[in-house]
């Protein structure tokens, strides 16, 4: 029965990506970040935004070596180039084919997913499921792209699929490497998984008691969190503290003049919001001469002064919470013959975020509080944990630090960046929807497993009401 599934999770990620029109998505200028470093950039001229280009040259201009930072993503980029070379006729780079190493490793992910799952009496529900939420357009147009997002996505599907299988199986050494394994490449992906790996190494720290493995993927974790936040680079940094000022802080506030005192920019800076890094008119560039950004202002001093003024800081979650639940970034789908448009097919998924989702935001962030929250009056009370309750408790944080670190870490495409929070968010009611089926399930069996016995024992009434009546009043 799996490889059906497989089959038909593999026709609608070919359908998308190999049949005319090719959906992918446009570039807004990281592309030159990733496939740039490797001296390759589009033939005709970049559609920013509107449309994705197909093909892809050797163009060593396209680089940009203050923006560029390692990522996992490069493993699939140097990769795509290998195959091309054996495979292209002209030697230029279709993006198809980095698109089709992604959907085969995307393959292989779901396989795992449905490995650990195929014991579970609902699994054809489950798969069904899986394959409409997973194969949707709105994850899947990263694939024929050089955005990062496509490894956040798959390693985040093998950690769940590892996580699965732990908490059904047990902890061994080998789960336990391998779930650190896909915890390292989550982290090492993008800059902004970084403090998810902090929360994800100290997880399995508190592990080692149960296996040895823990201290070494913990020391991995750590490691690839620290490395991807260090080594990010400055102009990205700073460019994010401007946006999260001007575009963010400034745009919510209602005395913009005293904020950017508070910050620590001159009387007069406010003129700048509503602008970003790379807008027109922007402030950036004067500023940073100046040193004011990032001496006086940087990342750190912009979330302290969230953190001293709690009132603002929930004004700029409800901001954020307003949009987080939109799974599609307003990125063109197809080339230049369709520019700046999106495709419907598959889009379901897209359109359940869009039409319920995004309606009930708060409630969605209050009910990721209730694992942990959990979690911790358990430990208090020195109640012994189960390991379900555990890996959901990380899950859920994880999803919260997830939307945290989006709208604290930079205010320029924050729905784009909120792409790991949708990937976790839906990871959280996956299991949620899961685990009340397989409740549902349970109970119904075990009520029609019980009604023999309970139709037994109303006969046994029966006959014991009719003896005694027999006994009291016997016929003439």
């Amino acid at each position: 029965m799996m490889r059906w599934f497989l089959l038909a999770a593999s026709v609608i990620v070919g359908y998308q990506i190999l049949l005319p029109p090719v959906v992918g998505l446009a570039s807004q200028g990281d592309f030159r970040r990733v496939i740039g470093k490797f001296g390759y950039g589009p033939e005709a001229h970049e559609a920013v935004y509107g449309s994705i280009s197909l093909k892809y040259v050797p163009d060593p201009s396209y680089n940009l070596k203050g923006w560029e930072q390692p990522s996992t993503e490069d493993l699939f980029v140097q990769l795509a180039l290998w195959v091309n070379d054996l495979v292209s006729k002209d030697g230029k780079l279709d993006i198809r084919v980095i698109g089709l190493l992604h959907a085969t490793a995307f393959i292989a992910a779901l396989a795992w997913l449905f490995r650990v799952t195929r014991d579970l009496p609902a699994r054809p529900v489950i798969w069904a499921s899986l394959i409409l939420v997973t194969t949707d357009v709105g994850y899947i147009a990263y694939f024929n792209s050089f955005y990062a997002e496509f490894c956040s996505y798959l390693f985040c599907l093998l950690l769940m699929a590892e996580s699965i299988d732990i908490c059904r199986q047990g902890i061994t050494t080998a789960r336990l490497i391998r779930w650190s394994i896909w915890a390292t490449l989550l982290v090492m992906a993008k800059p902004i998984n970084g403090p998810i790996g902090v929360l994800l190494g100290l997880f399995v720290f508190q592990l080692a008691w149960r296996s040895s493995a823990a201290w070494l993927g913990s020391a991995a974790i750590l490691s690839a969190a620290l490395a991807s936040v260090v080594s990010a680079p400055t102009d990205m940094t700073d460019a994010a503290a401007y946006n999260l000022v001007f575009l963010g802080l400034l745009r919510e506030s209602s005395s913009p003049q005293a904020d950017v005192i508070a910050l620590g920019f001159k009387p007069g800076t406010d003129v700048y919001a509503g602008t970003g890094a790379g807008s027109p008119n922007t402030g950036y560039n004067l500023l940073r001469q100046s040193g004011e950004i990032p001496n006086k202002v940087n990342l750190l001093t912009v979330d302290y002064f969230f953190l001293m003024h709690p009132t603002r800081l929930w004004r700029h979650i409800r901001a954020n919470l307003s949009i987080a639940m939109f799974l599609r970034p307003p990125l063109g789908n197809f080339d230049s013959s369709l520019p700046k448009t999106k495709s419907k097919a598959f889009a379901l998924w897209s359109s359940v975020h869009e039409a319920v989702l995004s309606k009930v935001p708060r409630l969605l962030f209050l009910l990721l509080l209730v694992p942990p929250i959990t979690l911790v009056c358990m430990r208090l009370r020195g109640r012994t944990s189960l390991l379900n309750l555990e890996f959901l408790a990380l899950q859920s944080s994880c999803c919260l630090l997830a939307f945290l670190t989006a709208s604290f870490g930079d205010g320029w495409e924050t729905l784009k960046h909120m792409f790991l929070f949708n990937v976790l968010i839906d990871t959280c009611l996956f299991c949620a929807a899961a685990a009340g089926w397989m409740t549902v399930r349970r109970t119904v069996t075990s009520a029609l497993r019980r009604e023999p016995s309970l139709s037994s024992n109303s006969k046994r009434i029966e006959r014991w009401i009719k003896s005694q009546l027999d006994t009291r009043f016997p016929r003439r």
